[in-house]
């Protein structure tokens, strides 16, 4: 959670994000990581999740719902989609690997 909260600090630092399903989904392309949060809607989630595939743009399921995840990015709004535009490949696979551990926990349980 620690390399998740670090991206998302240095893209909002940087401008280097877009928040909402809408612009995230018009800059799938640019992007290298999309993070959704639970209170996104299912449709939206699927359509997100088309168009991430097709650009190979990884998703991550944020564990908590919008609120959470505008507070994250010191907003005082809900969001419920954002594209992360800056970090490493190495922050990112970090970030994957946590999430790809925690499955694998609640899986076991």
């Amino acid at each position: 959670m620690r390399a998740l909260e670090k991206v998302i600090k240095d893209a909002v630092a940087a401008d280097k994000y877009k928040s909402g399903v809408k612009e995230v989904l018009q800059s799938v392309k640019g992007s290298k990581l999309i993070i959704v949060s639970k209170s996104v809607a299912s449709g939206e989630r699927a359509k997100l999740e088309e168009q991430a595939k097709s650009a190979s743009v990884a998703v991550y399921e944020f564990p908590g719902n919008s609120v959470q995840l505008g507070k994250l990015c010191n907003k005082p709004f809900r969001i419920t989609a954002i594209a992360i535009k800056s970090g490493t490949t190495e922050e990112i696979n970090a970030i994957l690997s946590e999430q790809e551990g925690a499955a694998a926990k609640a899986a076991k349980t």
